[in-house]
Protein backbone atom coordinates (compact mmCIF):
# COMPACT_ATOMS: atom_id res chain seq x y z
CA UNK A 1 0.00 0.00 0.00
CA UNK A 2 1.34 3.42 -0.95
CA UNK A 3 1.64 6.30 1.44
CA UNK A 4 -0.51 8.85 -0.41
CA UNK A 5 -0.44 11.43 2.37
CA UNK A 6 3.35 11.56 2.25
CA UNK A 7 3.35 11.88 -1.55
CA UNK A 8 0.86 14.73 -1.52
CA UNK A 9 2.79 16.41 1.29
CA UNK A 10 5.97 16.26 -0.76
CA UNK A 11 4.18 17.84 -3.72
CA UNK A 12 2.90 20.65 -1.50
CA UNK A 13 6.39 21.19 -0.08
CA UNK A 14 7.73 21.19 -3.65
CA UNK A 15 5.20 23.85 -4.62
CA UNK A 16 6.99 26.51 -2.59
CA UNK A 17 10.29 26.30 -4.52
CA UNK A 18 8.30 26.02 -7.75
CA UNK A 19 6.50 29.32 -7.14
CA UNK A 20 9.42 31.20 -5.59
CA UNK A 21 11.97 29.76 -8.01
CA UNK A 22 9.75 30.43 -11.01
CA UNK A 23 9.40 34.05 -10.00
CA UNK A 24 13.12 34.36 -9.36
CA UNK A 25 14.02 32.84 -12.72
CA UNK A 26 11.54 35.16 -14.43
CA UNK A 27 13.06 38.17 -12.65
CA UNK A 28 16.61 37.17 -13.59
CA UNK A 29 16.14 36.03 -17.19
CA UNK A 30 12.71 37.43 -18.23
CA UNK A 31 12.13 34.39 -20.44
CA UNK A 32 9.57 31.65 -20.08
CA UNK A 33 12.14 29.10 -21.24
CA UNK A 34 14.16 29.55 -18.04
CA UNK A 35 11.04 29.19 -15.90
CA UNK A 36 9.94 26.03 -17.71
CA UNK A 37 13.41 24.50 -17.42
CA UNK A 38 13.39 25.25 -13.66
CA UNK A 39 9.98 23.63 -13.27
CA UNK A 40 11.08 20.51 -15.19
CA UNK A 41 14.26 20.17 -13.10
CA UNK A 42 12.24 20.58 -9.91
CA UNK A 43 9.68 18.02 -11.07
CA UNK A 44 12.48 15.56 -11.81
CA UNK A 45 14.03 16.08 -8.37
CA UNK A 46 10.67 15.64 -6.63
CA UNK A 47 9.97 12.45 -8.56
CA UNK A 48 13.35 11.04 -7.47
CA UNK A 49 12.64 11.95 -3.83
CA UNK A 50 9.17 10.42 -3.97
CA UNK A 51 10.50 7.24 -5.61
CA UNK A 52 13.18 6.85 -2.91
CA UNK A 53 10.60 7.47 -0.19
CA UNK A 54 8.33 4.81 -1.66
CA UNK A 55 11.18 2.29 -1.65
CA UNK A 56 12.03 3.08 1.98
CA UNK A 57 8.38 2.72 2.94
CA UNK A 58 8.18 -0.71 1.31
CA UNK A 59 11.39 -1.86 3.02
CA UNK A 60 10.07 -0.76 6.41
CA UNK A 61 6.90 -2.76 5.83
CA UNK A 62 4.42 0.11 6.06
Amino acid sequence: MSNWAWRIGMLVVGGVPAIIGGGLFWHLFEKWTAVIVWEIVLLFLLSVIIAKGDKRGQEAGH
